[in-house]
């Protein structure tokens, strides 16, 4: 009896070996996809989250990279969907296929959405039409317009939302209007996106990249910015690309292998963990922690 017992040990812990020494292998990532094709519909704030997003996904093993973003300064919701329905030609098309961004002009919506078997098409919100981020009448666009692309994509794209994030110093009239504080303007923004967009009918995925910004605040970086508002086109544009790929691929980032130049290896892990801390706690703040030696 005690050595059929010995031998039924000896045979788990030989299985167990075999798997890891874990019991429970799962991993909780998805594999790396061979191609990703993404369209952005947005303004300087998808440009900013898109800047390094090709050199990010082709770092993690994606083979065929497209990355797109149609772009209209400070466009909003409602000028996206007006531009679309009525098919103005209003849009710069800046294209990344892994070799640097190229850009054409006088681009119209339904025929990019059409040109090409995008795996997901994300829309951003811009306020230079006088909409605020922080105000649910902002975004009464939003399921007309996800219908009108969900109606013209190719069937299997699936539809995002990318979340902004909060500015810095006295940088926009909306930041100002909540004393500049930006902990009260980043809840505004966080409580509306849980509340009215993620909620919207079609809506297949949501990035947090405000959070992620917003989590990198708490390890004492300095600016993250380049003038306020817009991303600093080092390490803010990183947090942003890193949090919108994992956001939308579940790709397991933590050991990207790639930086842009200037961003430090501290800097590197604080962007890392402020993206995949976002996307699990996507609508509050997760403090950075060191990783110990």
């Amino acid at each position: 009896m005690i050595r059929r017992l010995c031998l039924l040990l000896l045979a788990l812990c030989t299985l167990l070996s075999l798997c890891g020494c874990k019991s429970n292998t799962h991993s909780p990532y998805d594999p790396a996809p061979l191609s990703l094709k993404i369209l952005c519909i947005g303004n300087s704030f998808s440009a900013d989250t898109v800047e390094h997003l090709a050199d990010i996904a082709s770092a993690l093993g994606v083979k065929d990279v497209k990355v797109a973003n149609m772009y209209i300064g400070g466009c909003s919701i409602r000028k996206h969907y007006d531009n679309a329905v009525n098919k103005r030609p209003d849009y710069e098309y800046h294209v990344n296929e892994g070799d640097g961004w190229s850009v054409t002009h006088h681009r119209r919506i339904i025929d990019i959405v059409k040109s090409e078997d995008w795996d997901w098409i994300s829309v951003q919100h811009g306020t230079a039409d006088g909409s605020r981020y922080a105000e649910e009448e902002s975004y009464e666009m939003l399921p007309a317009l996800i219908e009108y692309l969900s109606a013209i994509a190719p069937e299997d794209t699936k539809i995002a939302f990318n979340m902004t994030w909060v500015g810095e110093r006295n940088s926009h009239e909306e930041l100002k209007s909540y004393g500049n504080n930006q902990t009260l303007y980043y809840n505004a923004i966080a409580k509306l996106t849980e509340e009215t967009v993620e909620p919207v009918e079609g809506l297949d995925r949501l990035s947090p990249t405000g959070t992620a910004i917003q989590n990198a605040r708490t390890a004492d970086l300095g600016l993250l910015t380049r003038d306020g508002y817009h991303l600093s086109k080092d390490l803010g544009c990183y947090i942003a690309g890193l949090t919108f790929f994992h956001a939308l691929t579940n790709v397991d980032i933590w050991d990207i292998p790639w930086a842009p130049d200037g961003v430090t290896p501290h800097q590197k892990d604080v962007a890392v963990q402020s993206a995949v801390n976002a996307v699990a706690t996507p609508y509050a703040v997760t403090a950075y922690t060191k990783a110990e030696n």
